[in-house]
């Protein structure tokens, strides 16, 4: 089964964090300075073009559930195979690492694969998926 945890257990800065698609990426989720800790989120086109990519592998039986999480400094995309399981992939909003603007980051599993200031770009790296899906589709 699974284990019991309690809103505080994240809460708390001195605990690491326990939940298994973030605990994937932890790594490459550290803030950066006191900059770093500004809130981070995706505006309107952006969220748009992630759930429009994940309807997609939805549609071709890829993906099967996301998830949408905020920490210091970052905005995180999740999508998984199924429920139980840690992300495929995590698409990451952060503050750049000069501190002034945004990038964006796909993870897999803890493994960086793509890192750009512009989300088109970073989605560019899912465009074989893509290929693929719609393939699958006009074979219906």
């Amino acid at each position: 089964m699974s284990d019991i945890v309690s809103l505080d257990d994240y809460r708390d800065g001195d605990k690491r964090l326990k939940s298994g698609h973030l605990d994937a990426v932890k790594d490459g989720l550290k803030a950066r300075g006191t900059k770093a800790r500004r809130a981070v989120s995706f505006d309107r086109s952006e969220f748009g073009r992630l759930l429009a990519l994940y309807s997609e592998q939805v549609a071709a039986g890829h993906w099967k559930d996301y998830a949408v999480d905020a920490l210091p400094g970052q905005a995180l995309f999740s999508v998984y195979r199924s429920a139980y399981e840690n992300p495929d992939f995590v698409v990451a909003k952060q503050i750049a690492a000069s501190g002034k603007g945004r990038e964006f980051v796909v993870y897999d599993g803890p493994k960086r694969v793509a890192r750009h200031e512009s989300l088109t770009e970073v989605l560019k790296h899912f465009d074989p998926l893509r290929e693929s899906a719609r393939f699958r589709l006009k074979s219906f």
